[in-house]
């Protein structure tokens, strides 16, 4: 017979170290990217996403100048160690600063928005000011919504 509370106890802490493991690996990123942009004379990042029925993904990544004019992401790598990523076979290799920007945005959305992908889905952005170093993460929650009523006369 299963131990329902065993089970749910395990995936309470298998879940906690998950939300860790996530926090940590976006403060690693924060640190790794905001050099290279710096160093590429970005000012603003705009990476849109959007998702829904159980899919989704980002739509684009905008590198922006200081006045505002689209540039090319940098294709720049990140140096061993700052922002390795891991593939499903374990092992850790170096990844782009693109593939970075992506893999902050999905950690991100995985951190505060869990399931922004089924359902009516989200849309939304992570904006990155590269001059404040800050990194804010804009996400509308789509739903439906019913207003039912039943009066007996």
């Amino acid at each position: 017979m299963i131990d329902i509370e065993a089970v749910m106890a395990d995936f309470a802490v298998r879940q906690a170290e998950r939300q860790m493991q996530v926090a940590e690996e976006i403060q690693q990123l924060k640190v790794s990217i905001l050099p290279r942009l710096q160093d590429a004379s970005i000012a603003r990042v705009e990476i849109r996403f959007d998702g829904c029925g159980d899919s989704g993904a980002v739509e684009e990544c905008a590198c922006l100048d200081a006045a505002g004019a689209g540039i090319p992401c940098p294709d720049v790598t990140l140096l061993e160690g700052e922002a390795d990523s891991v593939d499903r076979t374990g092992s850790r290799e170096p990844q782009s600063l693109g593939h970075a920007l992506e893999q902050l945005t999905y950690l991100a959305l995985e951190r505060h928005h869990p399931g922004w992908e089924i359902n009516d889905g989200a849309c939304g952005e992570l904006v990155i000011d590269v001059t404040e170093a800050t990194f804010v993460l804009d996400c509308s929650l789509r739903f439906i919504a019913t207003d039912d009523h039943s009066t007996e006369l």
